[in-house]
């Protein structure tokens, strides 16, 4: 044990220490201790959210989607898709098509009800093998005779949960969907083309925008009523990681051209980089809190150079040299910082694996988790200790470089 340590470290433990200092100490390891314990249960609540909403996503859509950009869609997409399922880690590969259109409401009062909306049409054959959107025994958009109206021909559409809350629709509840022409003028009078239809079900995928906003329809029916061609095929890979890798290798060799081809990552990136500046932010706000809380360190130091001053000239005549003294001020400093991270590391850490255990419920009810999602990882801990403990011994130099320029002749005479 090195003589700076020693003397730092007996200093430490002395009963008779300044009570000032040792308050003053121990506000200081205090303030790092929360901002530790704030920050890294901070970081493993977003770790949590952002696994819970990558898994709602990748779960409620395909993992690559290629998007034909010509103008004819995709002219024989069946050879297509059978090329793309005898590729590696292709689980199953689905065609759909999508459009922005309006649809309507009418209630027995005659009121009308409107929103935008986005038909999306596929195949449930092939749609419940791919996504995640309709239950696995959903395969065909036919109408229940039961709702269905002699001698008018109606589609069955599958809406979001908020979509159909938003325009007070209940199964079987008939809509309209309408692709205005661009001189209709008053909402009572909409001119385009048009299709009646029947709400068969209701889907919750669990992201407020895409509930608000989709329309699930046959692929025939949505080709047919929008005059396009498929234009899109949806690929399932056997595990969200491999998307990446499979979007790689079809970018390097097409299977067709003008594609456009995007892992669920690309489509959501925005969002991903959104979450990653916000874990920035934190380890901001953490340099901040620790930067106030070793204020106190260096209020500590400053007191305890004070108080010490006889004693730092004895040990300068004894022949200790001036880096000795400013590492044995700079070790005293850096033990309160020491204290108050291992302490906050401790506290979240267990606080951590309590909520893992019990999660804390979340009474939000358009949040995308009804409980409290923690994931903690270690490299954020290590991150937050690395912080905290840099911050801690910047703040001991200037004390330690005050306590080294002392002349001992002076510090004795002055004591």
């Amino acid at each position: 044990m090195s003589p700076s340590f020693f003397l730092a470290w007996r200093h430490m433990k002395s009963p008779r220490r300044s009570r000032a200092i040792a308050l003053t100490a121990l506000v200081a390891s205090g303030g790092i201790f929360t901002g530790v314990t704030a920050l890294t249960l901070i970081l493993s609540v977003m770790n949590g959210l952002e696994n819970e909403l990558a898994t709602l996503i990748h779960e409620g859509e395909a993992h690559v989607h290629l998007v034909s950009t010509a103008p004819g869609g995709l002219e024989d997409y069946d050879s297509l898709i059978q090329e793309l399922e005898s590729r590696e880690g292709v689980v199953a590969v689905s065609p759909s098509l999508q459009s922005e259109l309006l649809l309507v409401a009418e209630s027995g009062s005659k009121r009308i009800r409107m929103q935008t909306a986005t038909l999306r049409g596929m195949d449930p054959s092939r749609e419940t093998t791919v996504t995640g959107l309709l239950e696995p025994g959903f395969d065909s958009f036919v109408v229940d005779p039961e709702w269905e109206v002699e001698g008018e021909s109606r589609e069955g559409l599958v809406l979001g949960l908020e979509l159909a809350r938003n325009l007070s629709l209940g199964l079987g509840s008939e809509l309209r969907l309408i692709i205005p022409d661009a001189l209709s003028s008053q909402a009572r009078e909409i001119h385009g083309k048009e299709a009646r239809a029947v709400l068969l079900d209701v889907v919750d995928t669990g992201l407020y925008e895409s509930n608000s906003t989709l329309v699930l329809a046959d692929l025939d029916f949505a080709s047919e009523f929008l005059g396009r061609k498929v234009n899109t095929l949806l690929i399932r890979c056997e595990s969200a990681e491999l998307a990446p890798d499979l979007t790689a290798s079809l970018r390097e060799n097409p299977p067709a051209e003008d594609l456009r081809i995007e892992s669920w990552m690309d489509r959501n990136q925005l969002l991903f980089d959104a979450m990653a500046r916000e874990k920035l932010l934190m380890y901001l706000f953490l340099i901040l809190t620790i930067t106030v809380a070793s204020l106190g360190i260096v209020s500590t130091l400053t007191l305890m150079v004070s108080e010490k001053r006889g004693e730092i000239g004895i040990l300068r005549t004894l022949g200790m040299s001036r880096s000795a003294v400013m590492s044995m001020v700079v070790t005293e400093g850096f033990l309160v910082g020491l204290a108050g991270t291992l302490f906050g590391l401790l506290v979240s850490w267990g606080l951590g694996s309590w909520f893992q255990h019990h999660p804390l419920p979340i009474p939000w009810d358009l949040f995308i988790v009804d409980r409290l999602p923690l994931i903690m990882k270690p490299v954020d801990f290590l991150l937050v200790a690395g912080l905290s403990l840099l911050v801690s011994l910047l703040a001991t130099l200037y004390p330690g470089w005050e306590a080294a320029r002392l002349n001992p002749i002076e510090a004795i005479r002055k004591a």
